[in-house]
């Protein structure tokens, strides 16, 4: 199954006047790392900026994601509560954290999570495909199979939705759904839904 994992932010907002600067110089550092896949070293330059401001929200959940990219899945839960708890708005930590869930197989509690990230951010087709791999998980395929749906209606061409609802049609005996959804992802570019066209499609 594939997931669409967060993103981390990359605008600079509120620090305290006093270190601002430095906190900010360390914020762009962390995520500048991040996107090199130097996980480890993003979260060296999150924890600086959280030592000048240990309440700042954004830092806690781009350390957090960070850590999830890690596999420290615990951690990374603790740094998205952490922010919630600062700011119950901020989807994207509901979001995140329902990924660190889903990855523990903690389906019920990510199920929740994605809930509440598609309340505060109904047009996020990522949150869907997520809550459609724990709906998944949970082995609620008509329900997989909804928010896969909605994914694509806000993305039609993301690949990874077309591939991930081709696995519980497959699982209800919709052969020919399946195949199409494998077919399309394969033409969006997701090379790994060939594996299934040539083994469940022939």
């Amino acid at each position: 199954m594939k997931k669409l994992l967060p993103f981390i932010l990359y605008l600079c907002v509120s620090f305290s006047v006093s270190a601002q600067t430095t906190a900010k110089d360390f914020f762009l550092q962390g995520n500048a790392k991040f996107k090199a896949g130097k996980y480890t070293e993003a979260i060296k330059a999150y924890n600086q900026v959280l030592k000048t401001d240990p309440d700042h929200v954004k830092t806690l959940t781009n350390r957090g994601v960070a850590k999830d990219r890690l596999l420290d899945y615990r951690s990374a839960i603790e740094d998205f509560t952490k922010a919630l708890a600062l700011d119950p708005k901020y989807s994207e930590a509901w979001f995140s954290r329902g990924l660190s869930r889903y990855n523990l197989k903690d389906y019920r509690s990510a199920l929740l999570d994605f809930n509440k990230a598609a309340e505060l951010n109904p047009k996020d087709a990522r949150t869907y495909n997520n809550r459609g791999l724990a709906r998944y998980g949970l082995r609620d395929y008509r329900g997989a199979i909804t928010d896969y749906t909605k994914a694509i209606a806000l993305d039609a061409a993301y690949a990874e939705a077309y591939y991930n609802r081709g696995a519980p049609s497959y699982n209800l005996n919709e052969k020919a759904a399946a195949c199409s959804d494998w077919s399309k992802a394969k033409t969006l570019g997701l090379k790994d839904a060939d594996v299934y066209l040539k083994k469940l499609c022939n």
